[in-house]
């Protein structure tokens, strides 16, 4: 009978060990997580030049040259994620991921569900039309119009709440979701939507790689406007994460070294677009 209790005080002792780890584990902070693992995981989409794309088989871009300085700030190595934007806020949550960063826009339903950086980059929306279009000046302008958007994205969010309820609402407006802008590009380019709204300087990418398209500032016919910023963010309540990256991103904005980040990517990425349409017009020419 000794025994038998002993066994069961025993087996008690262990269960009652494994939850205290458990629990430990749970309320382990990713400031934690990432000190005792020595290494900072980042997730990003590499669908946005110049803030992050593919670089051969690499993940480059001003965002991921920012989440190197964070990761050598805590002296820790940097892993990265390659993963759908809609999806960053779940790998954050579960934590398969410390950080998130790939332009994301701040936004009040975004802050409800994760704690972001102080900003590190403004923009605005931006229309992108063909070059020969001259009846849109501005949002208002996209009655009837076929809207290109990078699903999850705020030129989703906005052009489909113009769609939906806005200015644009029973004009016959609609919006085409893409996972990625580039291929929102091709179908600009073959009629399949007549316009795109997404962030500036994405904007600006799509028109230096295409010719045929032109690109201006989203306003509207009031001419309000739709400045918006970028931060870093991380699942919500980690704070002391969040305080850490504001020692490092507040300085590179600060001194303009982020600026520089962006303008040697934005010739990076469009050297690899060159080069590609190069490859793929020689290719045309040998069949």
């Amino acid at each position: 009978m000794k025994k038998a209790i002993s066994c069961c005080l025993g087996l008690a002792m262990a269960i009652s060990l494994v939850g205290s780890f458990t629990s430990m584990a749970e309320e382990q902070t990713a400031l934690e997580r990432i000190q005792e693992s020595g290494k900072l995981v980042v997730a990003t989409d590499a669908a946005w030049p110049p803030f992050e794309y593919m670089e051969g088989e690499n993940v480059v871009g001003a965002d991921l040259d920012i989440a190197a300085d964070i990761a050598e700030s805590l002296g820790v190595e940097l892993e990265i994620v390659n993963a759908a934007f809609d999806s960053l806020s779940m790998y954050l949550e579960n934590g398969e991921a410390d950080l998130a960063i790939a332009a994301i826009t701040v936004t009040e339903d975004r802050k409800e569900a994760m704690e972001f950086s102080e900003p590190y980059c403004d923009s605005y929306q931006y229309i992108v039309v063909k070059e020969d279009n001259e009846d849109v000046k501005n949002i208002d302008d996209l009655a009837g119009y076929i809207i290109g958007v990078h699903l999850g994205t705020t030129g989703d969010f906005l052009a489909s709440d113009e769609v939906n309820m806005g200015v644009l609402a029973g004009t016959g407006a609609s919006v085409q979701q893409y996972k990625d802008l580039t291929v929102a590009a091709m179908g600009l380019n073959a009629g399949d939507v007549q316009a795109i709204i997404c962030d500036k300087l994405l904007a600006e990418n799509l028109c230096t790689v295409n010719d045929d398209l032109k690109c201006f500032e989203a306003t509207y016919a009031d001419g309000s406007s739709t400045l918006e910023q970028y931060a870093v963010a991380a699942a919500k309540g980690e704070t002391d994460l969040i305080e850490k990256v504001n020692e490092v991103v507040v300085p590179l904005k600060e001194d303009g070294t982020i600026d520089g980040y962006i303008l040697d990517h934005s010739a990076r990425a469009a050297a690899i677009n060159e080069e590609a349409e190069s490859e793929i017009a020689t290719e045309a020419v040998t069949e």
